[in-house]
């Protein structure tokens, strides 16, 4: 009577726990459900917070080998335009893979250009909030292994037995209680010692298989939705994998039902037989896996960039330029913005032949030059632009501006400047390559650096399919170049300067440094001499 006391006590805990942990489930996914639809309205994510586990690049860096480095957007150009910036504002991703794509993505490496989806999502609420939904299931709670990077762990086909053996032990009870009671007490013994020891060898690679298990669940059910690209995968090789996965989840010990779960997990060993039969048919429809992992990453992919969209005060669909034809614009656009500056000035130009941009300081030429070629990359990546119209012929962009002293290379800023520069004439591309250079050799003297900046301009402009958008204070450069000379410049009124920020045509014809020191309440006589000296040069 005692016994089965106690059977019944444990029996009645386990199902109490099963009871809240369903019912804690039910109450979770409704206010889950009502979060995500606030979502959208609000332009909101999932999560605020960022990961301490986070790893964007982790994708990127893995495959990179895998393409030609002039096919990416490198680290100096991403660095120059503040990518890491862009990448989190846009970032409305519900998945790690979907984070660690969109990274790729924007460096290079794909695209998310199925205006078809994009559609889809912005204009319907119901398939909006089932694709989030399940996204969200995904989630970002761990950054998995891609599965091509995991090693199949060697099974024991005698250790995958050993589930049956307290069964065993505990049958033979009905024949003989002391023997069964003492083997029962060894088996459980020995599988827990298994268990603790032998999951030291798989658990790295646990979290892996149980998030790809929820990412084949969940592509399961999304290529199921109206409205999403059909996915070619045979989802039956993977049923026992979505019905066991459930069992792999970690268990937090803090409550007697869990605990005991627990227990039995380990005592007939089920977390080993379980990984390796989950193991044994990714590895054998590796290929599908992956496939799945895209597709989620994808179509998370495409719910960010349609979400990015609509906080977008301006943007358009770029349109390809053909560019075969001789002396046409590589680049026009109208109403361009910098997409991380709120309430940018937009501006219109053509881009025919190289530019040289000139105008006093906190003008606006840098921002400028960062408009365009974060928006050349954009269309290149998401096919969007910010921006009422934009045309281009596709091509690499790549960037020389924010460089500074490199402490840990003992580099100083011309160093740094040269290397920089140096590595424009080292792409090798039949496309349309794209520069934009800041301030060219800032980091030395005047006569040289107007003597080195001339020279190197001079020689990048006689180079096949390159296009030049360069930015300097020396304004002699105008006249010794044969580039198309825009500029930025200012109105200074008593007391104050102001900038309008539009780019305007020819050489700039007014410098604001002198009249800074005034404005900044420097004593008049150090004003007054810096414009006599002027004066004189």
């Amino acid at each position: 009577m005692f016994d089965n006391t106690i059977f019944l006590f444990i029996l009645a805990i386990i199902i109490l726990t099963i009871i809240v942990s369903i019912t804690t489930a039910i109450i979770e996914q409704k206010k889950l459900t009502i979060k995500i639809k606030q979502l959208w309205t609000n332009k909101e994510r999932l999560e605020e917070f960022i990961r301490p586990n986070a790893r964007y690049d982790y994708q990127y860096q893995s495959y990179r080998s895998n393409y030609a480095h002039d096919d990416l957007v490198d680290d100096k150009t991403w660095s120059d335009l503040s990518m890491d910036s862009l990448f989190q504002t846009m970032n409305y991703n519900f998945t790690a893979i979907g984070e660690m794509k969109l990274y790729a993505t924007l460096r290079g490496m794909f695209k998310a250009n199925n205006k078809t989806l994009i559609h889809k999502i912005k204009t319907s609420e119901s398939f909006r909030n089932y694709l989030s939904l399940k996204l969200s299931k995904v989630g970002k709670k761990y950054y998995p292994f891609f599965p091509d990077q995991l090693t199949a762990i060697k099974r024991n086909n005698l250790l995958m037995l050993t589930p049956f053996l307290p069964i065993l032990s505990i049958l033979i009870i009905v024949f003989n209680k002391n023997l069964g009671i003492l083997l029962t007490l060894l088996v459980c013994s020995i599988n827990i010692l298994l268990s603790v020891f032998l999951k030291r060898t798989y658990e790295k690679d646990l979290k892996s298989i149980f998030y790809t298990s929820n990412v084949l669940t969940q592509s399961k059910k999304l290529n199921e939705l109206d409205g999403t690209p059909e996915l070619n995968i045979n989802f039956n090789h993977f049923k026992s994998s979505r019905y066991l996965s459930g069992i792999l989840v970690k268990l937090d010990a803090n409550d007697i039902g869990s605990s005991i779960i627990l227990l039995f997990k380990i005592i007939f060993m089920l977390d080993y037989v379980i990984f390796h039969i989950i193991q044994r048919s990714f590895f054998k429809y590796i290929d599908e896996v992956l496939e799945s992992y895209d597709y989620i990453a994808m179509l998370d992919n495409h719910y960010s960039v349609a979400l990015y969209q609509t906080t977008l005060n301006i943007q358009c669909q770029p349109e390809i330029l053909d560019n075969h034809v001789k002396d046409e614009s590589l680049c026009t656009f109208t109403e361009l913005v910098h997409p991380l500056i709120d309430g940018a000035v937009p501006n219109n130009l053509c881009l025919k032949n190289n530019i040289l941009l000139t105008g006093s300081n906190a003008s606006g030429k840098s921002t400028f030059m960062k408009a365009i070629a974060i928006n050349l990359i954009l269309a290149q990546t998401i096919e969007t632009a910010v921006a009422a119209e934009f045309k281009y012929v596709p091509g690499h962009v790549y960037c020389s501006m924010a460089n500074a002293d490199d402490v840990l290379s003992g580099d100083s800023y011309f160093m740094t400047e040269l290397k920089s520069i140096r590595r424009l004439f080292n792409i090798s591309s039949k496309r349309q390559i794209y520069c934009f250079i800041d301030e060219i050799f800032k980091g030395t003297n005047t006569t040289e650096r107007i003597a080195a900046s001339q020279s190197v301009l001079s020689y990048l402009s006689n180079m096949n399919n390159y296009f030049i958008l360069a930015a300097t204070h020396d304004i002699e450069l105008s006249s010794l170049l044969d580039y198309s000379n825009y500029h930025f410049n200012e109105i200074i009124e008593k007391q104050s300067i102001a900038f309008d920020y539009k780019v305007k045509p020819g050489k700039a014809n007014t410098r604001n440094a002198i009249e800074l020191l005034r404005i900044s309440n420097f004593p008049l006589d150090i004003y007054h001499h810096a414009k006599e000296i002027v004066e004189d040069i």
